[in-house]
């Protein structure tokens, strides 16, 4: 297989399998020759990115996506993705092992920021994200205002992403949409989807009456856009 592309998902499963919906959502052609080649390692074992940013006594993602992306790159890919906004912690180091460009969930996040010029952006994600300060940096560098969840909202969240999502393949819309409007309570303009898990409830969510920004969509559609210049198909009319 020439001109494909590399995903490293699994972080976690239910995420990048609405990942992979959402990319046949957006480009959808009329044959099976006609859609996009990529390979996907759906590492499912590596440690829980949240746990290590905590707490660093904990078994560190690092070694274990550095594996895979030299497993992927020695198969020859034009570009990598990683549909995992917490593991973007470790982006430097990801991108310092190989030669391969990896797309930056939080560079497109930026960009898409350039509409909220000095507005208070919410930040909905995983403790380690939010702690680690990664939503806030962008946010800040696009000319924005940081709005991190308080201990009750963060909990909230936590219980979407763990309880919910990850360990039943629930998309709690109740729970969701109580969490998006606690933003907007706090003075949030819109909040960014900066968790894969929060994605997968938004894209089970028909009224999409809460201003929002999701990362997820964003890689996607970059992925795509990549995707179709690489392999040279046609866009979508």
């Amino acid at each position: 297989m020439k001109h494909f592309f590399g995903i490293i998902g699994g972080m976690g499963t239910v995420a990048t399998t609405n990942f992979l919906e959402e990319m046949n959502k957006l480009y959808r052609p009329e044959s099976d020759q006609a859609y996009l080649n990529y390979i996907l390692f759906n590492h499912a074992t590596v440690p829980d990115r949240t746990a290590y940013i905590l707490d660093h006594d904990q078994a560190s993602p690092v070694e274990p996506l550095i594996e895979d992306i030299k497993q992927i790159e020695s198969l020859g890919p034009d570009f990598l993705a990683i549909p995992c906004n917490t593991a973007h912690y470790f982006f430097d180091d990801l991108q310092a092992a190989t030669e391969l460009p990896i797309i930056n969930m939080l560079t497109l996040v930026e960009e898409a920021l350039a509409d909220h010029q000095g507005e208070k952006i919410g930040i909905c994600a995983t403790k380690g994200t939010s702690q680690s300060g990664l939503y806030h940096r962008t946010i800040e560098r696009a000319g924005c205002q940081p709005l991190a969840p308080d201990e009750a909202l963060q909990e909230k969240i936590m219980t979407l992403i763990y309880d919910q999502v990850k360990n039943q393949a629930l998309a709690d819309l109740s729970l969701y949409e109580e969490i998006l409007s606690d933003f907007m309570d706090q003075g949030a303009s819109a909040v960014i989807l900066g968790c894969t898990e929060v994605s997968y409830v938004n894209s089970h969510d028909p009224k999409k009456a809460f201003p929002i920004i999701d990362a997820e969509k964003l890689l996607v559609a970059e992925v795509v856009r990549q995707g179709i210049q690489s392999q040279g198909k046609e866009v979508n009319s």
